[in-house]
């Protein structure tokens, strides 16, 4: 009986066993006691988003005229070239900060990044700002003249020692020869200009005073009223193009060439410090390279639209004198005087004086290569 009763027990253990093998899962192994639980693997992590740089740019001309087409191709050429990191929006003419209050307005952090005249800085830093290719002086360089000056001729660096208290110039945008005046009268000799109420700024004014002009200054945005209301007689302003698109040729009768008053200029890019340093080397690189290109962008496109301004001032009527050859030869002779007296009274006027000097006259060393009669005549 006792022996069946085993037999009995010994079977119903080896059933129970069988079935616990059976409701284990197919080829799992046994788990070995005091073993871990296994850990789930985690997801790497995302990468960081990377940070986007915003600046304000002021520029000293109003919208849709040619030098404003050229700062609105290079924003749009940093956006795509950094992926959006470095995102420039630009405002024209008195848009954020006046127009005579952009450099300021850089040092403070206001807006980032400005063009200006170097002529609007005169009380702020004195003479030596009518040197630095700015408009408005009277027989000086030419626009590409001004280009090669600052970026062959060390100009850059004599700009960011005059500025170093305000910002960092990291490139210029280009204008051009300038219209000589906006007249309802031909002024083609000295004795033209004697009680004439004249706008201008800069050198020229000084020039100008000294033929018996009334000098006054008037911003640009007045310039078309004033004259309408007989609050000056005459003007000067910059570049057939940028003139044109004031509609300056509905209230002046006359325009005058060639601008000996303004032969070329350049616009520096003034940068505020903090933010460019603030910026990655690669968009540091990215910026100051796109303002070289800038000056260049600027000069083509600026060229081409006075051109196509000069066929528009025609076709409106408008008429055209030239100014005297002797007179012309008295505002070089006046200008250069200015610019010895200048040069005597201002160590830093007297340093971008000889420097100019020195690198103008070998650059006009080539200037008689230039052909005169070409194929499209």
């Amino acid at each position: 009986m006792t022996k069946k009763i085993l037999t009995i027990v010994l079977s119903i253990a080896v059933v129970v066993t069988l079935l616990v093998i059976g409701c284990a899962p197919q080829g799992a192994p046994p788990a070995e006691e005091g073993a871990p639980p296994e850990e789930e693997e985690e997801a790497p992590p995302a990468a960081p988003e990377e940070k986007v740089f915003k600046a304000t740019w002021q520029d000293i001309d109003p919208p849709a005229q040619s030098q404003w087409f050229a700062l609105e191709n290079l924003a749009d050429r940093v956006r795509a070239a950094s992926g959006g990191r470095l995102d420039i929006t630009v405002y024209p003419e008195g848009e954020v900060v006046p127009r005579n209050e952009c450099t300021p307005a850089v040092k403070d952090g206001v807006v980032e990044i400005a063009t200006i005249a170097t002529s609007m800085d005169m009380g702020r830093i004195g003479p030596a700002t009518y040197l630095l290719t700015s408009s408005g002086l009277p027989a000086g360089p030419s626009t590409i003249e001004c280009i090669a000056w600052l970026y062959q001729g060390g100009g850059l660096d004599i700009l960011n020692e005059v500025y170093k208290d305000w910002c960092y110039i990291i490139g210029a945008s280009s204008g051009a020869a300038e219209l000589f005046c906006h007249s309802n009268k031909a002024l083609e000799t000295a004795k033209d200009f004697k009680g004439l109420k004249f706008r201008t700024m800069g050198m020229w004014a000084e020039v100008l005073g000294q033929y018996g002009a009334s000098v006054t200054m008037v911003p640009g945005a007045e310039l078309y009223s004033s004259m309408e209301r007989g609050v000056i007689d005459a003007f000067e302003f910059g570049p057939p193009s940028t003139n044109w698109s004031y509609g300056f040729h509905e209230i002046a009768e006359y325009i005058g060439l060639p601008g000996i008053q303004s032969p070329g200029y350049t616009k520096p890019v003034l940068v505020n410090k903090e933010f460019f340093d603030g910026l990655p080397d690669d968009l540091q690189a990215l910026l100051t390279h796109e303002c070289m290109l800038l000056s260049l962008d600027s000069y083509a496109i600026v060229q081409y639209a006075d051109s196509e301004a000069m066929v528009k001032y025609e076709d409106y009527g408008t008429k055209i004198f030239y100014v005297d050859e002797d007179f012309q030869a008295d505002i070089a002779k006046k200008s250069r005087a200015l610019c010895e007296k200048y040069a005597a009274e201002d160590a830093m006027f007297a340093k971008v004086w000889e420097s100019q000097k020195a690198f103008f006259k070998t650059w006009r060393a080539l200037s008689g290569i230039v052909p005169k009669y070409t194929i499209y005549d």
